[in-house]
């Protein structure tokens, strides 16, 4: 694997948020907020454009058993990336292997993102107030919810 590139912030350019699915069941009232949250993603590229789709699935479950309430998400962060080259490397296969950090740096921005899309979703119902955790990018790259693909 190569060595770690430093990552440059002023070459991550997030251009596209797609909303793709967003349900929420409400709770019968305010104060029941003792929610659960599972997060998978998926990550999607196009190196010739230089561009990277971080999917992120996201669930509140609450943990009453016999509640129906929660509230779930799929999002899609577009990426355009100015030196994407040097944050990847061809197998002998022609697979690519993206280096960890950079999509752990993806998925930090994306995640963050999506906290305060959905604290704002759920502001106005009887979930309001509920702010997700912070997570480590680093424990979301082993929860994916499939294959990364090719755009």
């Amino acid at each position: 694997m190569k060595k770690e590139v430093e990552i440059n912030p002023e070459k991550i350019h997030l251009f596209h948020i797609n909303i793709v699915e967003s349900s929420i069941k409400d709770l019968h009232q305010k104060g029941e907020n003792n929610f659960k949250i599972n997060v998978a993603q998926t990550t999607m590229h196009n190196l010739q454009e230089e561009k990277v789709k971080i999917g992120l699935f996201i669930d509140l479950e609450h943990e009453d058993v016999t509640s129906e309430a929660g509230a779930h998400f799929v999002l899609d962060f577009h990426f355009k990336i100015e030196d994407l080259k040097n944050h990847y490397e061809l197998k002998e296969d022609n697979a690519i292997i993206f280096l960890g950090v950079f999509i752990a740096t993806l998925l930090g921005i994306s995640f963050s993102t999506a906290r305060g899309i959905i604290y704002e979703r759920i502001s106005n119902t009887n979930m309001q107030g509920i702010i997700l955790p912070i997570v480590s990018p680093q424990k979301m790259l082993v929860q994916k919810k499939e294959e990364s693909k090719n755009d």
